[in-house]
Order: structure tokens, then C-alpha cells, then sequence
């Protein structure tokens, strides 16, 4: 194994701890559930599950989980299918799923390639400028006309997020060893 594929593990290990460290030490909020990691396919299905689970525990809101649910198995699919693999065949990446008093919050994050990284800049922050109805004719026009000429539906997933959230996307970029990128997205969802 490389020495940049074990400092980019742990530069990864060292962010996604600093999330959970700052989440702990905010007095209102709480980890609920989190991973850091590879995620396989049965990964992804345990932790969208388990996460349903635990927030339908807590009686919150059904509409609300449902909308967790379905980011969830939207985020942890795209670090899946779109996170760069490293040397020793790996896709890392993070999730962590908190809660504060009126929040209910989803981070998510993968390797990617810094070729990508302006294309997946510009994307969010167009889409986080549309209005509703701008978001929803975007959507239905990646399903009718588009959907087939992307490869695996590309950008239907950063639409589906944002109206299932209701809120603009946050997304970040660390730079690790070796030229590659970490690109961290945050949810946040009304209880």
C-alpha cells in the first residue's frame, strides 16, 4: 500500500472526526448514526434502514423520514458509485446523520477527482439558485429528455436532494495528499 493511499485515509479519518467532535461539542445536537469508511451495497441499504428506524423511534414526523430515508439512500448511493477508488481498491468516504432541536442533519462525503470538482461546484450552486418551480422543470427534464444520454442519471440525485430538503445544498472541498479532493455535502431537514 502507497503511503499517499494511507495519509489520504487518514486525512479523510481526521475530517469526518472533527465533524463528529463538533456536532458532540454543540450542546443541542447529537450523532445518531454514523460511518466512516467503504460502503457496500448492503452497507448502504443497513444504514438508510437503520436510520428510518431510529428517527420513526423518536415519533418524528413521518413525511420527514421518509424525506431522510430517501437523501440518505440518494447520498450513500452517489459516494458508492461516483467516489474515486484508491490504490488498494477502496472508495472512503463518510456519512454522519445528527439531530438537533428543530434539525435533523445529513453529512456526506467522498473522494473525487479535482477535474470534477468545478463541474459539481457549478452544478449545486445553479441548482441552489433555481426556484421550485425552476427545481421541478429541471427534474422532469432530466427524467423525460436527458436521463438516458447521462451516464447513470448524473445530477438527478443533487435535484432529488434539494427538493426532498427543501433547503439549498452546502457542500465543501478539503484537498488531500496526492492531488485528490474530498467533497463533503451537508442536508439539513426540518423536524
Amino acid at each position: 500500500m502507497s503511503d499517499n493511499v494511507n495519509i489520504i485515509a487518514v486525512e479523510i479519518r481526521e475530517i469526518y472526526q472533527n465533524q463528529c467532535d463538533t456536532i458532540a461539542l454543540t450542546k443541542e445536537s447529537k450523532v445518531l448514526l454514523s460511518h466512516f469508511g467503504t460502503f457496500s451495497q448492503n452497507l448502504v441499504s443497513s444504514l438508510s434502514e437503520n436510520a428510518e428506524k431510529l428517527l420513526s423511534s423518536k415519533n418524528i414526523e413521518k413525511t420527514v423520514v421518509k424525506r431522510v430515508f430517501s437523501i440518505m439512500i440518494e447520498g450513500l448511493q452517489n459516494i458508492r458509485m461516483h467516489g474515486e477508488i484508491d490504490d488498494t481498491e477502496r472508495q472512503l468516504g463518510f456519512v454522519i446523520l445528527s439531530e438537533s432541536k428543530s434539525f435533523i442533519n445529513i453529512s456526506l462525503a467522498n473522494v473525487i477527482d479535482p477535474d470534477d470538482f468545478y463541474k459539481v461546484d457549478k452544478y449545486i450552486e445553479k441548482i441552489n439558485n433555481y426556484t421550485e418551480q425552476e427545481l421541478r422543470d429541471t427534474y422532469i427534464s432530466v427524467l423525460t429528455n436527458d436521463f438516458l444520454s447521462l451516464k447513470d442519471g448524473s445530477g438527478l440525485g443533487f435535484i432529488t436532494t434539494r427538493l426532498k430538503s427543501g433547503q439549498p445544498l452546502k457542500h465543501s472541498y478539503f484537498a488531500l495528499e496526492g492531488g485528490k479532493m474530498l467533497f463533503t455535502f451537508k442536508i439539513k431537514l426540518t423536524k
